[in-house]
């Protein structure tokens, strides 16, 4: 079992800081960095390492199909950023959805149900695999009105 979490860049900006990726994968959170890229089987399925995980690998030893597949560009310090941000997802084996989530928002001191804005979406979203990596739950769910 494992959580993916997945950060959008809501409202303009992202929600996280480097320390916050630094601080997830310090935790045991298996960190997607901008430098990073999924590998696929060539029937365009991901491969998966033993946890579950999609496995990743380093976007430049893809030749071609790396620059394909990522949008990542290095920044004046040699960086691998996306959009600037130097990750936009990561993964928690062994936990549970809640379990998952509750860790993240003590090591990152963000709050998993912050909603964002209205037309980006939220800007924290946590997927739930099962052993097998099939779906088994996400969210947070978020709801948007105006009233008189």
């Amino acid at each position: 079992m494992y959580v993916e979490y997945n950060s959008n860049n809501s409202g303009g900006t992202w929600w996280l800081s480097d320390k916050d990726w630094e601080a997830l994968e310090a935790a045991g959170w298996k960190v997607k960095w901008s430098s990073l890229e999924f590998l696929y089987d060539n029937k365009g399925n991901y491969v998966c390492e033993e946890d579950g995980t999609p496995k990743l690998v380093p976007v430049n030893s893809l030749g071609d199909q790396g620059k394909r597949q990522s949008w990542a560009t290095v920044d004046k310090n040699g960086v691998y950023r996306w959009l600037g941000a130097l990750a936009r997802t990561a993964y928690r084996v062994g936990l549970d959805l809640r379990g998952a989530v509750d860790e993240w928002e003590r090591v990152t001191g963000e709050c998993a149900t912050d909603a964002g804005c209205p037309c980006c979406g939220v800007p924290h979203t946590f997927t739930e695999y099962d052993d097998r990596g099939e779906y088994v739950s996400s969210g947070p769910k978020a709801s948007y009105s105006a009233g008189w």
